[in-house]
């Protein structure tokens, strides 16, 4: 008797068990707990290789004249990237609550000056590069400058320093002075503003890693 009574209960659990997973069936779990929320910028490899082959066999093999070996490629990390963009909106964010300002990065092609410089006043910002056997030959080579940008109210992205509401118009540009056919310094030329630098340029550091 007790055995049938443990088959009935058995059987009705395994009914029960089946409707309530035909009413509230068991959601698939998603492998990626975050994905994309759009399609990602992309471009063919062909493409790339292509342009990055027009890059050497113009502009840097006119540079090579003039900077052996220039660097042909830059790299920023991640996390220091996000730090970056994330410094440039809580500032701008902070200065103006509540305006939903326009935000975008400038990136400068530039040159490191000569590593004889950045021990001397003015150059600190790339003293630090001294203490490496590989940073030290950063001078002269081809390098990227990031600076913050906004669209001011003339609808002009306009160079700007989150850390100064002053500029968020853009940087008053000064004509420069002269004196006697000498330059006078301007006095904005110690002021530091919020901007991104020293990733690593390749070469000197290794290519390994390069695709293309």
């Amino acid at each position: 008797m007790e055995k049938k009574h443990l088959t009935l209960i058995i059987v009705v659990l395994i009914i029960a068990f089946g409707v309530y997973a035909y009413y509230y069936p068991p959601k698939k779990t998603d492998s990626n707990p975050n994905p994309p929320s759009s399609k990602p910028s992309t471009l063919r490899v062909s493409l790339i290789q292509e342009m990055t082959n027009n890059y050497r066999q113009t502009q840097l093999k006119a540079i090579d004249n003039v900077v052996e070996n220039d660097a042909n490629s830059i790299l920023f990390d991640i996390p220091t990237l996000k730090k970056f963009i994330n410094d440039i909106e809580s500032n701008v964010k902070h200065n103006q609550p509540g305006v939903n300002n326009k935000l975008a990065i400038r990136m400068y092609y530039a040159a490191y000056p000569l590593n004889t410089k950045w021990s001397r006043p003015g150059y600190e910002n790339l003293e630090k590069l001294l203490s490496n056997d590989i940073t030290r030959l950063y001078e002269r080579k081809h390098t990227l400058i990031l600076l913050p940008v906004i669209k001011n109210a003339r609808g002009i992205y306009a160079d700007f320093n989150p850390l100064d509401i002053n500029t968020y118009e853009g940087f008053i540009k000064k004509p420069a002075k002269q004196m006697s056919f000498l330059m006078v310094k301007d006095e904005r030329d110690d002021i530091e503003v919020m901007s991104l630098n020293h990733g690593q340029i390749i070469p000197p550091v290794s290519r390994e890693g390069q695709a293309f």
